[in-house]
C-alpha cells in the first residue's frame, strides 16, 4: 500500500497567548492547512496517510518525535515528508533506523541551530554516503528564498549531501500552516 507520513515542525507553546493545541489552522491533520489538505488530496488517491502530532512540539526531545513517528508504521513503501525541524526529526529517523523509504521530502528544512539553542542535541546526526541508498526515489526540497538565512544554509547542506532536487519558491516564507493547499508538494508525490 502506499504510505506517506507528513510531519510538522516545532510551534510555539502558545502564538498569541492561545495554546498552539487549540489553534485548529496548526493542526497537521486540518483541511484548512497546506499538510491536511494534502493528506486529503492523497487518500482520494489510494495513500495511507499519517500526519503525526508530537506532544509538547516546542520542547520535545527527539525520542519524542521518533515514538511518533514509529506509529506510522515506515517500511519501504512510505514518502516521508517534513517541515523545519520535522524534516531533521525524518532524516535522523532513516539514518539511526537504518530505514529504506520510498521518497524523502524536505519542506524549509532545518538543521544547525545556534550552539546555545536548547534543541542543538535533536539536530545531532551524519548524513553519510549510504543515507542516500536508502532513499529509493531521491530527496526533493522545498524552499523559499524569503525564509530564514539559516533555513536556506541548511538547504545547501541536504542538498549536496543527499544530491537532492531543489524546488524554489519567492514568496512562501517558512511555510505556513495559513498557506491553504500545496499542489506543487502533491504533485512531486504522486509523480513517484
Amino acid at each position: 500500500m502506499k504510505n506517506a507520513v507528513l510531519l510538522h515542525g516545532r510551534f510555539s507553546e502558545k502564538i498569541n497567548g492561545v495554546p498552539v493545541v487549540d489553534i485548529p489552522e496548526c493542526n497537521p491533520n486540518n483541511e484548512n492547512n497546506w499538510m491536511g489538505w494534502t493528506k486529503k488530496e492523497l487518500e482520494k488517491e489510494g495513500f495511507r496517510v499519517t500526519c503525526p502530532i508530537v506532544p509538547k512540539v516546542w520542547e520535545a526531545p527527539y525520542s519524542a518525535w521518533k515514538k511518533e513517528i514509529d506509529k506510522a508504521g515506515v517500511d519501504s513503501e512510505t514518502i516521508l515528508v517534513g517541515l523545519s525541524a520535522g524534516a531533521g526529526a525524518i532524516l535522523r529517523y532513516i539514518i539511526e533506523g537504518q530505514k529504506k523509504i520510498k521518497k524523502l521530502i524536505l519542506i524549509a528544512p532545518a538543521r544547525y541551530p545556534s550552539t546555545d539553542s536548547p534543541h542543538q542535541s535533536f539536530y545531532d546526526f551524519k548524513i553519510s554516503s549510504d543515507t542516500k541508498n536508502q532513499i529509493q526515489n531521491g530527496t526533493t526540497i522545498f524552499v523559499s528564498n524569503d525564509d530564514w538565512p539559516g533555513i536556506l544554509n541548511a538547504t545547501k547542506i541536504y542538498e549536496k549531501n543527499l544530491n537532492a532536487k531543489v524546488i524554489r519558491f519567492e514568496d512562501r516564507g517558512h511555510f505556513s500552516f495559513l498557506i491553504k493547499t500545496f499542489p506543487e508538494l502533491l504533485n512531486e508525490i504522486l509523480d513517484i
